[in-house]
């Protein structure tokens, strides 16, 4: 008779490459602050539409403040999440696609800060377009990622990995 391999206690288990829930919320949390406040920063400066009453410096300091959060938070998810779900080859696509975005977020943000004036207005467009993309993009990536940890993996036990034996 053959037996099932014991699990670990469910409060010590985690999906392949799924952040832990105070991380994952503190991410969404950050992203969500910074993109909202880039959005804001838009309206009021470029398109005249505070709807706010701050003043459109205070929306973009506030978007450089949060744009520095999200970066950390990106550095705090590399080693594990990012480097464990490429091994299991989840989620790739939208993966590197977002990689790829915020690097060029990256870019385009400090080339707006220290850049010559003479390319300022590419970079403001790269980063507005980039920005918006990344409005459709990190939902789908967390989507898609909650997609393929389906209801019948949790079922049948899926694939686990006991935290902190890596």
């Amino acid at each position: 008779m053959k037996s099932n391999p014991p699990q670990a206690p469910a409060h010590r288990t985690s999906r392949v490459g799924r952040l832990p829930r105070w991380q994952r919320l503190a991410t969404y949390a950050i992203v969500v602050f910074c993109a909202l406040s880039g959005l804001l920063f838009f309206m009021a400066h470029d398109a005249e539409m505070n709807v706010t009453g701050l003043a459109s410096h205070t929306l973009l300091m506030l978007h450089g403040i949060s744009a520095q959060a999200a970066l950390l938070t990106v550095g705090a998810v590399m080693p594990i999440h990012i480097r464990l779900a490429w091994n299991a080859r989840r989620n790739r696509t939208t993966g590197v696609l977002l990689c790829s975005l915020l690097s060029v977020l990256t870019a385009s943000g400090l080339w707006l800060y220290y850049g010559s004036e003479d390319l300022r207005d590419a970079a403001v467009w790269s980063h507005w377009v980039f920005g918006g993309l990344g409005l459709a993009l990190f939902p789908l990536h967390v989507l898609w990622g909650q997609r393929q940890a389906n209801p019948s993996d949790r079922r049948h036990g899926g694939p686990l990995v006991t935290l902190g034996s890596e």
